[in-house]
């Protein structure tokens, strides 16, 4: 029936079955498999209706065969993937002529589980420089040097390179030392030695201190102490010059519809009054906010600030007079009682000397935003987009961003 053959009829009906026959089922669910590790969807996408729809009208044999996967059947087989493809990597490893050099580090993923992903670099025995994301162990228990040192062991023990390690580059955290530390004893090395600082993390001190002066860690943890929009938080960033006082104004914008529709009626009156015809196809935009004294989303909060600023000057005059007229007198004067919002306060407010020294911030850190860029990827040599053959990401890359930037 799904396939419209009258399998009343011979001939038909030996169509139906090769059709049937040449369907590759356990093709099928590898390749929906690959698609979903390889996206990091869940596993239970396998099972949405929709999903199957789209199966069923590509391919009637989808359901005729019934090779539809529930999420327990595909955690299975990813499983079963991958201790099957291990022992191949193992192999490789194995035949690598030079040392294993090894890059861990530790994040919350979004369901809330505490993982530390492990990187390792060498070249293989074609002498091909390969980086690889080996292991993603799960800590569970308190993140202390002990606990980290023991997962990282389980992973090389799992692959059998106890003998082959090189090198670890680690961010400056103090449980990095005791997990070396404790490393280093069980492998037969003195941990210290052959560790080296995360390249990523110096230029993240570097530009924090850019931004907030040579105390931007004791900064930090004072802002993770404070309530949002509190009037503590509000003076800690003020403190911090121009970066700080624009993090204010757009924290206030940011926060209220009223004022966000009115930044982009600003600019659609300006985009409907230009004379050129592409400007006036242009959208609005909004302020983009940063993440506490996350650099590189300050340099984008900057950016943003830079192609907004007549209009954010504009929006901060406007709400003054409108703020003025609601809290009016008879005699025409302000009310005592009303206290003036905070961006409209001439203390608080962007100068120009401010929106020059933005400016020089902004050119600073895409200097630091571009040796970032040029060191993210997996080192392996492919086409770019503009049709040369390279890599980004590579190890000695890192000597280059330091000359770069000095």
């Amino acid at each position: 029936e799904a396939l419209k053959l009258d399998l009343h009829n011979p001939r038909e009906q030996a169509i139906a079955n090769t059709v049937i026959k040449r369907f590759d089922r356990d093709h099928f669910q590898r390749l929906l498999m690959n698609w979903i590790v390889a996206r990091n969807h869940s596993f239970s996408i396998a099972e949405e209706n929709e999903l199957r729809e789209i199966f069923d009208y590509l391919n009637p044999l989808v359901s005729v065969r019934d090779v539809n996967l529930t999420h327990t059947t595909m955690k299975e087989k990813a499983t079963s993937a991958f201790k099957q493809h291990k022992q191949k990597v193992v192999e490789v490893l194995r035949k690598a002529p030079g040392l294993i050099h090894i890059s861990f580090d530790g994040w919350i993923s979004g369901n809330r589980h505490a993982l530390y992903g492990v990187c390792w670099f060498f070249r293989d025995e074609n002498n091909k420089p390969c980086k690889v994301t080996i292991g993603v162990p799960e800590l569970s228990v308190s993140h202390t040097g002990t606990n980290i040192a023991a997962e990282i062991l389980d992973v090389i023990e799992a692959y059998q390179i106890q003998d082959k390690i090189g090198y670890f580059t680690l961010d400056n955290a103090e449980n990095n030392d005791t997990a070396m530390e404790i490393i280093g004893g069980e492998l037969g090395f003195v941990g210290k030695t052959r560790r080296g600082r995360c390249f990523g993390h110096t230029l993240n001190l570097s530009a924090k201190s850019i931004l907030f002066g040579h105390k931007a860690d004791a900064f930090e943890r004072q802002l993770s102490g404070q309530a949002p929009l509190s009037e503590a938080e509000h003076l800690l960033w003020q403190k911090r010059g121009p970066v700080g006082k624009l993090h204010n104004v757009v924290v206030f914008i940011h926060r209220s519809d009223k004022l966000t529709d009115l930044l982009r009626e600003l600019q659609r009156t300006a985009f409907d009054q230009s004379p050129d015809p592409k400007v006036r196809t242009k959208k609005p935009l909004d302020v983009v906010l940063d993440n506490d004294t996350r650099w590189l989303s300050q340099l984008y909060m900057i950016r943003r600030a830079l192609q907004l600023r007549d209009h954010i000057e504009l929006l901060i005059a406007r709400y003054r007079v409108e703020f003025e007229q609601q809290h009016k007198t008879k005699r025409g004067t302000t009310k005592k009682s009303a206290k003036l919002p905070y961006i409209c306060e001439p203390e608080h407010q962007l100068s120009d000397k401010d929106w020059e020294v933005l400016e020089i911030f902004s050119q600073l850190l895409g200097y630091y935003e571009c040796t970032i860029k040029m060191l993210e990827g997996d080192g392996q040599i492919r086409k770019r987009k503009r049709g040369w053959m390279g890599s980004y990401g590579n190890i000695w890359d890192v000597i280059q961003g330091f000359e770069f930037l000095l």
